[in-house]
């Protein structure tokens, strides 16, 4: 498909959960259209729905009503095994927390998701290897997370984000674990992948990481106010 084709399309999304016999509405009636090739980065404050969005954005959670169509499919109603599968193809996740394996390598966190979607041994090595060189760890492929820096550890967590070939890349909060320096280093990772063409949905309550991206949506109170 070519850039600037939609990629994500979410129509009059809605999400109500049940706290006791309180329903709370999450998300009101959201529209939003993000394009291939984007760089888009979603902010609010804690409980303005952000983190609700980006769950039904990453096939984590599934709308109460309105419609969410992701590279051409309707994932508004599919159900966990089928979000599973959306998620392996079409996610790549970078989270705060860098969720790596603590007694693996680099090299083999990196090539976990192929290895669970039956890819050869040697092909997973080969993409890991290239996608660690791609974000400037090279070198250090063969180190653990403990012998890692927080900023490296996160580069890792970026490359393994990148192996499936996701067509969008989603941060939530990529740089909170981090000091600014390693913040910084992240930032200029995600915007030279934007620039090779992925398509990057950020997630912060940070403006001064918002305003990096090329386009700004700002949500509160479940709605989108800018």
């Amino acid at each position: 498909m070519k850039k600037n084709s939609s990629l994500l399309t979410v129509s009059g999304v809605s999400k109500i959960y049940q706290m006791d016999e309180v329903a709370v509405k999450a998300l009101d009636n959201i529209s939003l259209t993000i394009k291939r090739g984007e760089f888009v980065s979603i902010v609010g404050p804690s409980g303005s729905g952000k983190s609700t969005l980006m769950h039904l954005i990453g096939c984590l959670d599934i709308p109460t009503s309105g419609k969410i169509i992701l590279d051409g499919e309707d994932i508004s109603e599919l159900e966990e095994r089928e979000l599973s599968d959306v998620r392996n193809h079409k996610i790549g996740f970078v989270f705060q927390a860098f969720n790596l394996l603590p007694r693996t390598s680099a090299l083999e966190n990196v090539t976990m998701p192929l290895l669970y979607n039956s890819t050869s041994e040697e092909h997973a090595i080969e993409k890991a290897k290239a996608a660690l060189e791609m974000v400037g760890l090279g070198e250090r492929m063969y180190h653990h997370p403990n012998q890692l820096s927080g900023g490296q550890q996160q580069r890792v967590a970026i490359a393994r984000a990148l192996i499936t070939d996701a067509p969008i890349l989603l941060g939530d909060e990529p740089t909170g674990n981090l000091d600014s320096k390693s913040g910084t280093e992240i930032m200029k990772i995600f915007r030279n992948l934007h620039q090779h063409g992925k398509t990057i949905i950020l997630v912060t309550h940070d403006d001064e990481l918002a305003n990096q991206a090329d386009r700004k949506i700002m949500i509160k109170d479940g709605k989108i106010i800018n």
